[in-house]
């Protein structure tokens, strides 16, 4: 393979992860066309979870302003924009990626962002391109996208919207009056009062189906018979009180559903009793049965020990997910564990594994500050693509001040605008 191929190679491969080394390669390669490649940027998004992290429109826009093909590329978005059908994330992303060629003064790709808007749209996702229209033009975007909405509506009289995209555009603009724009409007605008007559029928709906909330008599109660879980929002904010309920509930349960419930609440909290009671659960066998073992190791994050250690570091190194363990290391890290983590890390090829370890990584390393995070966040940034990730990656590595050269040099062209701000 010739040094352009291997170039080329080196450029997708960072493209898809959304790092900056794509931007440095084009800006120091000049006689080498990468637009094939610049041309798939734009059409997929690429990241590991579009909808947690966002169009990366800015990211390919800066890397198709300094290509030699821009031409031939913003063909490519604009025949891209017109068909995509697959991919939600993908047409979000090309919106986006519209609306900054038409912020460039390109009024035939700001047309097509207008005329694709509800034209043929992927099921479940009718409201891409609204926020790009409304960036664009204001009040008045707000009214085409009410006004197409409404032809919709009357082409399709089941259809039902929210005010989502209204509350948005409120947010946004404090300074206008929203409702009371659109309801004038509506007065001589018959789709546009199709439309707010939509969304007032389905408040309506939501109103009359909402149910009550259950009342329960403490926190054991409603711990063991919410449904199908104690809800997230609830189990963040108990009190000091309540989980020394909840612990002194668990020592004393025999019935495996309720114990699995109430382990289920250390996933968050320590347990303010002997360690040795979770590290039991722990060592019990695994069964489909109930999830008593995984919650149970979950909850040894936060406990420290010789024993936990000892079972953490054995469940790691002979076991065929030694993933399913790694999370103990929080509170059991010892120097030198960098070793191990990092051939984890290099032994790792899927996609999803790898974001797993991002995260368990990132959480050992910042209840353990050490220069040995260095090497293990190192092999995880150049694998993986969720920008997401990658930006707590980066904060870590800047902290323990071990950041390469290299990557410092990337982050000001990373996909993540947070990341980039870290090179400032």
């Amino acid at each position: 393979m010739n040094d352009t191929a291997n170039i080329k190679r080196q450029f997708f491969n960072s493209l898809k992860r959304g790092t900056g080394e794509a931007y440095l390669l084009v800006r120091d390669n000049p006689k080498i066309d990468f637009s094939n490649h610049i041309i798939k940027g734009a059409l997929n998004i690429y990241a590991y979870d579009g909808q947690s992290e966002g169009d990366r429109a800015k990211y390919i826009f800066d890397i198709i302003y300094i290509s030699k093909h821009q031409n031939k590329i913003r063909k490519a978005v604009m025949k891209g924009l017109t068909t995509e059908q697959d991919d939600t994330w993908n047409l979000t992303h090309l919106f986006a990626l519209a609306k900054l060629y038409a912020q460039q003064n390109d009024t035939e790709l700001k047309q097509a962002i207008y005329d694709r808007f509800l034209n043929n749209p992927i099921e479940g996702s009718d409201w891409v391109g609204a926020y790009e229209i409304l960036e664009l033009n204001g009040l008045n975007g707000l009214f085409y996208v009410a006004e197409k909405f409404g032809k919709h509506i009357e082409q399709n009289p089941d259809d039902w919207q929210d005010d989502l995209i209204i509350k948005r555009f409120q947010e946004e603009n404090e300074s206008i009056k929203v409702y009371e724009e659109l309801k004038k409007k509506a007065k001589t605008n018959k789709l546009i009062r199709i439309y707010l007559d939509n969304i007032k029928r389905t408040k309506a709906s939501q109103e009359k189906h909402k149910t009550k909330p259950t009342k329960y008599k403490d926190i054991i109660d409603e711990v063991l018979n919410s449904k199908p879980f104690i809800s997230f929002r609830r189990k963040r904010n108990l009190t000091d009180e309540e989980i020394n309920q909840v612990a002194k509930q668990l020592i004393s349960e025999t019935d495996k559903s309720n114990i699995e419930r109430l382990l289920d609440i250390f996933d968050y909290y320590k347990f303010p009793s002997d360690s040795q009671i979770i590290l039991d659960f722990a060592k019990q066998k695994r069964t489909s049965k109930n999830r008593i073992v995984e919650y149970a190791i979950n909850s040894l994050k936060h406990l420290k020990s010789k024993d936990i250690r000892t079972f953490a570091m054995d469940k790691i190194k002979n076991t065929k997910n030694p993933i399913n363990y790694l999370e103990i290391l929080v509170s059991n890290y010892k120097s030198g564990d960098f070793k191990l983590l990092s051939e984890i890390a290099n032994k790792t090829k899927s996609e999803q594994k790898i974001e797993q370890l991002a995260g368990i990584y990132s959480d050992i390393f910042k209840a353990n500050k050490t220069k040995e995070c260095k090497e293990p966040l190192e092999v995880l940034y150049n694998k993986m693509n969720c920008a997401i990730h990658r930006n707590g990656i980066v904060e870590i590595l800047i902290e323990n001040k071990v950041i390469s050269d290299k990557i410092r040099q990337e982050i000001k062209f990373d996909c993540d605008l947070e990341t980039r701000k870290l090179a400032e």
